[in-house]
């Protein structure tokens, strides 16, 4: 995975798991994103599961599918998912070159470094990330440091107006899709059965960081992701089209 996106984990105790020799997964009851500002990859999200005992795959049942969402940047948007689920950031579903172009800003002549480095800051990809735990404490985790809250930086860095004037943002439009091996099915759409068709492209991403070995293929409809500078996709991929090896 490129240095602008995340590779596929599941969120987890990680301690915990290497103590156990890497077989114990325990996960958070919710996981959290909220975007601070527009740029970078969207989060991605299947609901691809472990064996929190012995960290082997869940395979799916008969019949079963697997769902997921595309979720693309948007400065004040909050998404929350179900923490035992498969989840990244890939740089690859952004055309190339978008997020060079994302961070490019102009600089007059008049700043100072103060006001260059807020820039730079702001044209970056952020996002505040929160595990919810309930009824447990992952190993080696302690509170922030109360002599530390005075150095987080405050509006210097993101305007108070992070939500907006009235404190709300528009709810995005989401396109839904049923995933095959070769095409994409719109659902949510009046169009003729011939125009609510899509191509897929089949992509291949490491699991876990960029010297795993273990791979996820996943074809995907990246002329509906990469749409309208970048659509919020709910996807259900049939049985069988998503593979882990």
């Amino acid at each position: 995975m490129g240095k602008t996106g995340i590779s596929f984990h599941w969120d987890k105790d990680e301690d915990l798991r290497l103590l156990t020799g890497g077989s114990m997964y325990i996960h958070p009851h919710l996981s959290t994103v909220t975007y601070l500002t527009d740029l970078g990859a969207p989060t991605m999200v299947l609901s691809k599961r472990v064996n929190p005992m012995t960290g082997e795959y869940l395979e799916e049942g008969d019949g079963e599918n697997v769902d997921g969402f595309v979720s693309w940047p948007k400065r004040g948007k909050h998404l929350s998912f179900d923490a035992r689920y498969l989840h990244a950031a890939p740089s690859d579903l952004m055309e190339k070159g978008l997020f060079d172009k994302q961070c490019k800003f102009e600089v007059s002549d008049d700043m100072d470094e103060k006001e260059k480095k807020v820039l730079q800051r702001r044209h970056r990809r952020v996002t505040f990330l929160v595990n919810i735990w309930l009824n447990y404490k992952p190993f080696n985790v302690n509170s922030f440091p109360e002599t530390m809250i005075g150095n987080l930086s405050k509006t210097d860095m993101i305007e108070s107006s992070l939500f907006g004037s009235d404190g709300k943002k528009d709810k995005p439009a989401i396109v839904r899709l049923s995933v095959d091996e070769d095409k994409a099915v719109i659902e949510n759409t009046s169009a003729d059965k011939d125009e609510n068709q899509t191509t897929v492209v089949k992509k291949t991403w490491p699991m876990g960081g960029c010297d795993s070995k273990e791979q996820i293929e996943v074809p995907m409809p990246i002329n509906i992701i990469r749409s309208d500078g970048g659509s919020d996709v709910e996807l259900t991929w049939h049985k069988g089209v998503i593979g882990l090896k």
